[in-house]
């Protein structure tokens, strides 16, 4: 089974991946550490990544759906995969697709994470990350165990620049017009899983464990 998670920043996603990797054993993609894993290697591929990144330029799909694949074909081939910030737009989704195809495979459900934009923001707004290993918190629903301080390294926590109300609502935004048209996309194609996500993390995660363990029965 290879799964899409879908939901705005703020959502959940990455915790709610995590439950699902550790709880289900699946393989979790997520398009952000594939690229920057990928800048940080000594390989030709990596080299490309790199330069597109340091030009301040977006990484060209077909790199980014041959370095996905890449993980996914180096594991077992009935290992079920969750993939996470990629796709986010048709094209993305199309060039997946087509890749997909030639082996064989195929997206089979999509997980969309619902939740208010005023709690997403208000979540947004509340987000720390640590400044070494990057490890992201929540002062309101996630906090660290020792204020201004990471769990897993110590490391100070601070608030992106980015994470301002203005901001915000321009990435957001942004999200909410791809995502419409994602959903428009894949309408039909795969089963659809929505989820509220304005609950407990906990309450969220037996949900879709429950979901996905009945797909694949």
């Amino acid at each position: 089974m290879i799964a899409i998670i879908l939901g705005p920043q703020g959502s959940g996603k990455g915790t709610q991946a995590a439950v699902l990797r550790d709880r289900l054993g699946m393989l979790y993609i997520a398009s952000g550490d594939v690229l920057r894993s990928a800048r940080a290697s000594d390989t030709e591929l990596g080299a490309v990544v790199r330069r597109y990144m340091d030009d301040g330029h977006l990484v060209p799909d077909e790199i980014t759906v041959r370095l996905i694949l890449d993980i996914m074909t180096k594991a077992p081939a009935d290992r079920d995969t969750l993939l996470d910030g990629f796709p986010r737009t048709v094209a993305q989704a199309e060039a997946l697709d087509e890749a997909l195809t030639e082996q064989g495979r195929r997206i089979e459900v999509l997980i969309e994470l619902i939740a208010p934009l005023e709690v997403v923001q208000g979540r947004l707004q509340s987000r720390l990350v640590c400044r070494t290993c990057g490890a992201v918190y929540n002062s309101i629903t996630a906090p660290p165990k020792v204020e201004g301080k990471c769990d897993v390294d110590g490391g100070e926590l601070y608030r992106r620049e980015d994470d301002n109300p203005d901001a915000i609502d321009r990435r957001l935004a942004i999200w909410e017009r791809q995502n419409t048209e994602l959903l428009e996309y894949y309408d039909g194609r795969v089963e659809h899983l929505r989820v509220d996500a304005d609950r407990t993390a906990a309450a969220v995660a037996d949900e879709l464990v429950d979901e996905l363990t009945r797909h694949k029965v």
